[in-house]
């Protein structure tokens, strides 16, 4: 069973318009960000409640040196890895998606 879209251009429009509001949105919480993060730090809590919301500190994953040997194994695996999805289809995953890219 299809349903037509009543019109496919104000759904894309409409779209585009939120997509540019959360671009706003995103630049708002990047300015905020270092304050945000320093005043978090004040709380001296990992963990602490706020009005509405819950705030938690976390770690980034760490980066590793891994020796040479261990490298080299990846290298292969990875290149392993490309070889049979040159040569198979994914058995799950595959989704059509659109994306939109703003214009200034």
């Amino acid at each position: 069973m299809t349903t037509a879209i009543a019109n496919p251009d104000d759904i894309i429009d409409q779209m585009v318009a939120l997509r540019l509001q959360q671009a706003k949105l995103n630049e708002q919480i990047n300015t905020l960000k270092p304050q945000f993060f320093e005043a978090c730090a004040t709380q001296e809590a990992a963990r602490f409640e706020h009005k509405q919301a819950v705030i938690s500190r976390r770690l980034t994953p760490g980066k590793w040196a891994y020796p040479d040997h261990v490298v080299e194994q990846e290298e292969e695996l990875k290149k392993l890895k490309r070889q049979f999805q040159e040569t198979h289809e994914p058995t799950a995953g595959r989704e059509v998606i659109w994306s939109i890219k703003l214009t200034d």
